[in-house]
């Protein structure tokens, strides 16, 4: 089947006007939803993303923030929270486009219906209102690829190597790339490129933070697994396998699972081929052992797991791919049996059936926009209002919720005014400074019972915001701010 390059020309064109018009509706979304989606990791994000070149030694190299997202996304910070929702939209439009560049160098037969399935992944679409750092990886791991499918080996392995410090998840990305490259392409150079990411990574880590061995001492789920700490608890193994539909839509995992059965057929029948190759390991391999990865993670409670399913928008675009190999194989058997003069309808028929796809996201998640913001970040709206009519912006603070930083505008390294509730020390804690304590994050995170405070000599209960409607939160307590004030410091009295 061949398609005219007048076919080919108008079809770019109407996908750089849905590209256009996809990444308005999201953006008008945004501006109609004063929340964020990924709750408040979404926040962290955002806080760490714009001060990281007032603090560069501390946060552009931060490994919960992510030191790729940390320096990309900041100029884009600067601009507020619609400013990292504008960098999550063009990730996933540029994925979109690299996807379908991919299925051009593949020789699919219809590659613009790789950039529909890309574009039309629910999961991405998703998690696009936010500050999260699965978009941004999306788009770094679809230039890889790209690149391996362009050829051009040895630039894919640089950008790869440096995708450990978009994601942690990177590392499982790699290691699928080092395979290729060692023992598919035997592409040596390629290998030492791919782990020269992480060298260079350490390198200036050791420099800035000290640590020799950054990369590993610095990863906070090395840290919390070294320490044991489960907030989140397991679940069953075939957790993200019974989230599927949702995360791609019920017709697309149609396509996604006879493409997988497609190119695993054709691997068999032809594995030295360019196409099969870049379909097997850097797409489909990677797909599968990202995926198996996170469910062995989240059934065994390890590594900080919570069971997130939009640690799958990262693979969302890989997973476009494969649908649009088994669409573009499909729908090229039916061009087949149709006689030469109605080609062109079948061709223009697959391009509506890929506008169709549009629809899934918005069908799937439509009843959530707009997003507000959470009962939790509710009851910080009247902390903030409360805090506001005080006279305490001189004083220590100590808190962890991200949220209050952005209502407050306090900077998360102004150390003389702000430490983060996990670094609370009833010790060291000046008289005069202010214990903002909220029912999730303080039993779970900060691992600092309620009753300590409320029992403690020094310290003063001053303000409480109990919801008017009881919600429990995270490992099922019961959601309640307070706010104390320590008064004296008794281990100085006689």
């Amino acid at each position: 089947m061949q398609i005219s390059l007048t076919q080919k020309r108008v079809t770019e064109f109407l996908m750089l006007l849905i590209s256009g018009l996809a990444g308005w509706y999201v953006f008008d979304l945004h501006l109609q939803s004063p929340g964020l989606e990924g709750g408040m990791d979404s926040y962290n994000h955002y806080i760490i993303a714009r001060y990281a070149w007032q603090h560069p030694t501390e946060l552009l190299l931060h490994q919960w923030g992510k030191p790729i997202y940390n320096i990309l996304a900041s100029p884009f910070a600067n601009f507020g929270l619609s400013g990292v929702v504008f960098l999550n939209i063009l990730s996933w439009i540029g994925s979109s486009w690299l996807i379908y560049f991919t299925a051009v160098r593949l020789k699919f037969r219809l590659a613009f219906a790789a950039f529909f399935f890309a574009l039309a992944s629910p999961i991405f679409f998703d998690n696009l209102i936010s500050g999260l750092t699965e978009p941004l990886c999306a788009l770094i791991l679809s230039l890889s690829v790209y690149l391996f499918a362009s050829e051009r080996v040895n630039w894919a392995a640089v950008v790869a190597g440096f995708l450990p410090y978009a994601r942690s998840e990177g590392f499982v990305i790699i290691a699928v790339f080092g395979f290729y490259l060692l023992f598919i392409l035997k592409n040596y150079r390629g290998f030492l490129l791919l782990i020269a990411g992480s060298v260079v990574m350490n390198m200036i880590g050791w420099i800035v933070e000290g640590e020799a061995l950054w990369i590993f001492t610095s990863n906070p789920y090395i840290k919390v697994q070294a320490e044991k700490i489960n907030l989140c608890g397991n679940g069953p193994l075939l957790h993200y396998v019974s989230k599927l539909k949702y995360v791609m839509g019920k017709v697309p995992l149609i396509f996604f699972v006879s493409g997988v059965a497609i190119i695993a057929h054709q691997y068999i029948l032809d594995h030295r081929s360019k196409q099969t190759r870049i379909l097997f390991y850097p797409v489909l391999g990677v797909y599968a052992l990202y995926f198996v990865v996170h469910s062995l993670i989240w059934y065994l409670g390890v590594m900080g797991s919570c069971g997130y399913e939009r640690v799958l928008a990262v693979i969302a675009p890989l997973a476009g791919l494969i649908m649009a190999y088994s669409f573009d194989m499909i729908v090229g058997w039916i061009y087949g049996l149709f006689s030469s003069q109605n080609k062109t309808l079948v061709f223009w028929l697959a391009f509506l059936a890929c506008n169709w796809l549009l629809y899934i996201p918005d069908k799937v998640y439509g009843h959530k926009y707009p997003i507000d913001i959470s009962k939790e970040q509710h009851e910080f709206v009247k902390v903030a209002e409360w805090y506001k009519t005080k006279d305490y912006s001189d004083r220590m603070h100590y808190f962890l919720y991200p949220y209050l930083n952005i209502l407050l505008d306090i900077d998360p390294k102004d150390t003389e005014h702000f430490i983060q509730l996990w670094s609370f020390d009833f010790q060291y804690a000046p008289v005069g400074s202010i214990v903002i304590w909220d029912g999730h994050f303080g039993p779970n995170e900060s691992q600092l019972p309620l009753a300590d405070l409320m029992e403690h000599p020094d310290f003063k209960l001053i303000q409480s915001f109990i919801p008017e409607e009881p919600f429990k939160t995270s490992n099922d307590y019961d959601f309640e701010i307070h706010v104390f004030e320590r008064v004296r410091d008794s281990s100085t009295e006689r």
